[in-house]
């Protein structure tokens, strides 16, 4: 859902923040043919590795892995397209880790909330004005989904809400998520 409301293409520089193990960026590549830029960012080192390893074994070939967000792209470019999957309680995915029901705590949702708005606010100066940021979770907690989004649109009125689409497990019956398509005007 989340690649597919990001619509990338042929051609662009695309960044995608917190991307491994790699299932969005490889499906970006997919769409955009292996044309263009795209730059992959992970701080962790072993997921990195997991980003590199998945993108031999696709044939991925536009894509540059990165620890550091990168600030623009060469000539002074900024992005076309962002995509920050952002990391989240995983709320979305308890029917399938019932496990996660006991590690849960509000605080860690508090907590995880102040990543997810300062994740966005990194994110926003990296893309160029009339693009798009899409920001998505595999949480149901609003706090870690409209509520982010709204915040971060609170003090930054440059940027509109195009879309908003959540999936339930008990209505939908796959994974619930969530994704919200910015515009940077």
């Amino acid at each position: 859902m989340a690649v597919r409301t990001l619509d990338p293409r042929p051609g662009e520089i695309v960044l995608e923040l917190c991307a491994a193990p790699g299932g969005k960026l490889t499906y970006i590549a997919q769409l955009m043919r292996n044309q263009g830029r795209l730059v992959a960012h992970d701080s962790s080192p072993e997921r990195r590795r997991l980003l590199e390893e998945n993108c031999a074994r696709l044939g991925v070939t536009a894509a540059e892995i990165t620890s550091a967000i990168p600030t623009s792209v060469p000539r002074g470019h900024l992005f076309d397209k962002i995509l920050l999957d952002s990391p989240c309680s995983n709320t979305g995915v308890l029917r399938r880790r019932v496990d996660l029901r006991w590690r849960i705590a509000l605080e860690e949702i508090q907590r995880l909330r102040k990543l997810q708005l300062e994740l966005l606010r990194q994110a926003a100066p990296r893309l160029k004005p009339g693009g798009l940021l899409v920001y998505s979770t595999c949480s149901l907690e609003p706090e870690e989904n409209r509520e982010v989004v709204s915040g971060f649109l609170r003090v930054h009125p440059q940027w509109k809400l195009q879309d908003e689409r959540g999936l339930l497990p008990f209505v939908d019956g796959v994974d619930g998520a969530y994704v919200a398509r910015l515009r940077r005007n």
